[in-house]
């Protein structure tokens, strides 16, 4: 493994890095990964890093992030799979640990997104635990859910959870946001792990039947993990109100259209 210097700190970056994490088994691979979460929450920002360090090291930690979770969310996915149509009225009774966790994050939504005229949501990144739409659905359940991914077994594995659950207005298409035909649409999510944000958010701004804009967005300290576009958004933007962190180094920004 090649050695990677770091000229502006953060040691615990060029341990994680000479790790080789993404070669070790599971449970190897998830203790390491959360001693990184913890040493990145302990900090304020990757602001230091220069340049180059940050492009190597958000490319590693992006990657070890998404599989992190594709980890931590199987034992939920399994478990409501099996329970199906004896899951009840809330999705989200069933569910406890991280599956529970990544449930609740959105839970500011109530406060950020006027529902009141909504009909259509589309969430771009809804992977194969589609967490984020299945808290909209039981707090929002006469709206129309579409999933948006890229990998078709995330979408074949959320749209057959879907079906053991008897939920049928949540639905999943394999397609990128960047191409997607937003008109229709009332209230766009953008998933954390999305890339390029931009784009997408380029994508929603040519409909304008999308009033309203979510983006989870990584916390300072997080930008390793995850893309942040706030410090870049599409001149069709502008951030009107954040949800807070929770604990998970992410946040929902909620966008105006100027």
């Amino acid at each position: 493994m090649k050695m990677v210097l770091l000229q502006s700190g953060f040691a615990f970056l060029r341990q994680y890095h000479q790790e080789s994490p993404l070669d070790l088994d599971d449970d190897r691979f998830v203790r390491l990964h959360e001693w990184l979460l913890r040493e990145l929450s302990a900090i304020d920002t990757i602001a230091k890093l220069t340049p180059g360090e940050r492009a190597i090291y958000r490319d590693l930690c992006s990657r070890c992030q998404k599989r992190y979770l594709v980890i931590k969310e199987a034992p939920a996915y399994k478990s409501l799979l099996a329970v199906g149509r004896n899951a009840g009225p809330s999705i989200g009774e069933n569910l406890g640990g991280f599956g529970r966790t990544v449930y609740d994050r959105v839970r500011d939504l109530k406060k950020l997104v006027d529902f009141s005229n909504c009909k259509n949501v589309v969430m771009v990144g809804s992977g194969a635990f589609p967490a984020t739409l299945l808290w909209l659905h039981d707090n929002f359940p006469t709206l129309h859910y579409v999933g948006l991914d890229i990998d078709p077994g995330c979408v074949k594995m959320a749209t057959e959870l879907m079906t053991a659950l008897g939920i049928d207005n949540i639905h999943f298409e394999l397609v990128d946001g960047r191409q997607y035909d937003f008109d229709g649409t009332d209230f766009v999510y953008v998933a954390n792990h999305v890339i390029p944000k931009r784009s997408v958010l380029d994508q929603i701004a040519r409909s304008t039947s999308v009033r309203q804009v979510v983006v989870r967005e990584p916390t300072p300290r997080a930008e390793l993990l995850s893309e942040a576009v706030k410090p870049d958004l599409p001149s069709a933007f502008i951030p009107e109100a954040a949800g807070s962190e929770g604990g998970t180094m992410s946040y929902d920004l909620m966008l105006r259209r100027r």
